[in-house]
């Protein structure tokens, strides 16, 4: 007897197995080559993702800079992957699956769609030069793509992904090579792209109205193929902009999005720009106050930003904020300068957890591992009335997609 093309059997066997959290899958796959295929298909897919659709998936706020242990902020333990520990300790304890030194040290660039960019700094032995390979890959799945060096010496800048019905069926390493002024208001942007379909490198001019200064100081992030990278106004009075660019565009559009950030209401106005969901946002705090902006993309209204909340939040005059929480956003991510700490605030409920160093909390949902030390030396090198914090989102995804790998 078969149900919608499976038997009995196997419908059985999908209902037993997605409910299991996505690490035990993983491993159920070695069972025999039928487990494998079954697991493997569009049908298990969808009747995990179903089943699952509650429940958050796995998740780190990283500071995208060379920080020896960059998360600030690590959620896992949740029912979609039962992950033992955050995120940035399976990059960590990747390194025995590259073929590299245990010497080597590794520095996260850039994540998209639960895939995450690495470089991994060695000595070489045979003239104790110092040199690094750069990795993209799923450290969860103990699967990595090696990326060769570009054809010259650019800044890594970002990682996007294509997805496909729920799938990421491709990726995209950008690295900075340049930047010219073209005249006449115009701006270039010079870039190598290293594409997951193709296997090599592309050089691309991209066309701006505003200046495009990366230095890789600040990570820029990225939504659906776009990459966002902020630039600072002509002065200090100025909120800067949004330069944006999607690299799973058009091949012929070499045209930039100049998105203006709204404008100050202060000079002592701390600001973040951070992703939740699908949505990019800005958030402000001038005491009490905090205020929460969300971007309408291509907006031909002229109006590129909706104001989507203001709270009091009368909890420190000295507050910053850092992120939003990738699923909630009533969950904002504060740095108390007055208590020295990390604070999670609960909008809805104006409730405000200040975190101990190297604390671990844990809820219904699973563990937060918080970096409150880590958090504390970045925050102080980014006090600047004129800085708009970033950090990195890295999430994974709620199935566990293969690495899109390059042809042979």
């Amino acid at each position: 007897m078969e149900i919608g093309g499976r038997t009995v059997l196997e419908v059985i066997l999908v209902e037993i197995i997605a409910r299991l959290p996505l690490r035990t899958i993983a491993r159920l796959k070695l069972v025999c080559k039928q487990w494998k295929s079954l697991i493997e298909s569009s049908y298990f897919r969808r009747v995990f993702v179903s089943l699952h659709k509650n429940s958050s998936s796995s998740w780190s706020l990283m500071f995208g800079a060379e920080y020896p242990h960059p998360e600030a902020i690590g959620f896992h333990g949740c029912k979609t992957w039962d992950l033992q520990k955050p995120l940035g300790s399976y990059i960590m304890s990747s390194q025995r699956y590259l073929n590299l030194p245990t010497s080597s040290n590794y520095f996260y660039v850039a994540s998209s769609n639960g895939l995450v960019w690495i470089n991994v700094f060695f000595t070489r032995t045979d003239n104790m030069a110092y040199s690094y390979k750069s990795f993209v890959g799923n450290p969860i799945l103990e699967q990595w793509v090696e990326i060769p060096p570009p054809p010259q010496q650019c800044i890594p800048t970002g990682l996007v992904t294509r997805v496909e019905n729920g799938v990421v069926t491709g990726f995209k390493v950008v690295r900075t090579s340049r930047t010219e002024r073209r005249g006449m208001g115009v701006h270039e942007w010079r870039v190598y792209v290293y594409s997951s379909e193709t296997g090599l490198w592309t050089s691309k001019g991209l066309h701006s109205s505003h200046p495009v200064n990366y230095t890789g100081s600040y990570p820029p992030f990225n939504l659906k193929g776009m990459l966002y990278l902020r630039e600072r106004g002509m002065d200090a009075t100025e909120p800067g902009v949004l330069v944006g660019y999607d690299f799973y565009g058009p091949e012929d559009d070499d045209q930039c999005l100049v998105i203006p950030l709204p404008l100050l209401s202060s000079k002592n106005v701390r600001r973040c720009l951070t992703t939740s969901g699908e949505d990019v946002i800005y958030i402000e705090i001038l005491y009490p106050r905090l205020k929460v902006w969300k971007l309408n993309n291509f907006s031909k209204s002229g109006e590129w930003w909706q104001l989507s909340r203001e709270e009091s939040v009368e909890f420190d005059a000295h507050c910053l904020p850092l992120a939003m929480n990738p699923f909630d956003t009533n969950i904002v991510y504060l740095w108390s300068q007055h208590h020295g700490s990390l604070v999670t605030c609960d909008l809805r409920r104006q409730e405000f957890i200040v975190h101990q160093e190297s604390e671990t909390w844990r809820n219904s949902e699973g563990c937060y591992r918080i970096n409150t030390s880590g958090t504390k030396g970045y925050v102080e090198g980014n006090t600047n009335a004129t800085t708009v914090i970033m950090l990195s989102q890295y999430v994974l995804q709620r199935w566990m997609d293969s690495v899109p790998r390059p042809p042979n």
